[in-house]
């Protein structure tokens, strides 16, 4: 018999095995264009970015310059929160956020300096590992639970004090399950810290920007890991977390973004169609002015990486989701 944690390993090496053997197939097989240069540039590009991404960015590094031998980059890798400090204080050319931005803390430092707002580009899906700062989280329920499906306005009932669904407070899985036994129990909320990023995309997403949580909720600062042991000891706990196998007392629910449906499981494939309802991206950030063309080198490096070359890298570094055909012929249009 396998110890828990060797299993535990092991589940987790086969499920970035599988994650980065469907990214390959969506790079091929999803009609990205590959990479066709509009210029030959020639510089420097400078690019901030947390050391997690390192070997993600050198690696695009690397093959742009194999298209683009005039240029050279200059790398800054103290991040995550310094990141996007390089970006409006003009020392940065690009930041490689690889988590959303700080509302309001990072918008305003670069507004007050620019006066207008950063233009950020979406070069990948958040995968499904913890690794990274950006990760699609799941909801999870303890596995006896009834309940197999909620949708955001129901979190928003559950998470919040300030429902800005139209819905009332939801504090009793009664008012979510019809599961014998459950009427009056109470849900307990559990999560990160509310200073976190994870937990700043969920006042964003489900919340509706409100900074009113449920007064009950119960921060777990000690890592991911702690947030699914929560869970899997509290049988009336509800909480979100990336997907990490592994923890077979809990189980992740289908989500919805209203009750009409559909409803979808967080996998691979609704991160990177975008149906899974929080699903999230990363992006890079720079200055540049409304009505304004992109620096002509900078605008070449981000026509790479949303190439078929660029995110065959992606999938390859095994963390992130590439983007499929439209989602890159989109983001490509945004750089004209």
């Amino acid at each position: 018999m396998l110890s828990d944690r060797v299993s535990r390993t092991l589940a987790y090496a086969i499920a970035q095995a599988v994650a980065a053997l469907c990214c390959t197939h969506w790079c091929m097989a999803g009609e990205l264009a590959a990479y066709r240069a509009e210029r030959q540039v020639s510089g420097t590009i400078r690019v901030w970015g947390s050391p997690a991404d390192r070997q993600l960015i050198e690696h695009l590094e690397a093959g742009f310059r194999k298209a683009q031998p005039g240029i050279t980059f200059a790398g800054d890798f103290h991040g995550p929160e310094s990141t996007f400090a390089g970006v409006y204080t003009g020392v940065a050319d690009l930041a490689f956020m690889a988590r959303e931005m700080r509302v309001p803390m990072e918008t305003m430092a670069f507004e007050w300096v620019h006066h207008y707002k950063a233009f950020e580009v979406e070069i990948a899906n958040a995968g499904l590992g913890a690794a990274r700062p950006a990760a699609n989280l799941a909801v999870f329920v303890h596995r006896n639970n009834p309940i197999t499906r909620l949708t955001l306005q129901q979190l928003d009932g559950i998470f919040g004090a300030e429902i800005r669904s139209g819905r009332s407070n939801l504090r009793k899985w009664g008012a979510v399950s019809a599961g014998e036994g459950w009427k009056d129990r109470p849900i307990h909320v559990y999560g990160p810290a509310l200073d976190s990023i994870p937990a700043l995309y969920i006042r964003t997403r489900v919340l509706g920007g409100s900074r009113k949580w449920n007064p009950d909720y119960r921060e777990v600062a000690t890592g991911w890991s702690d947030v699914l042991a929560s869970i899997a000891a509290d049988p009336v706990g509800i909480a979100f977390a990336p997907a990490l196998p592994g923890n077979p007392s809990v189980k992740h629910i289908e989500l919805a973004a209203d009750d009409t449906g559909p409803f979808f499981a967080l996998t691979a494939e609704t991160a990177a169609a975008r149906t899974y309802p929080l699903a999230r991206v990363v992006t890079v950030a720079l200055d540049r002015e409304p009505d304004k063309p992109i620096d002509p080198k900078v605008k070449e490096f981000l026509r790479y990486i949303l190439s078929r070359e660029g995110q065959e890298v992606v999938a390859r570094d095994q963390t992130y989701i590439p983007l499929d055909a439209q989602s890159a012929r989109r983001q490509l249009e945004r750089l004209e």
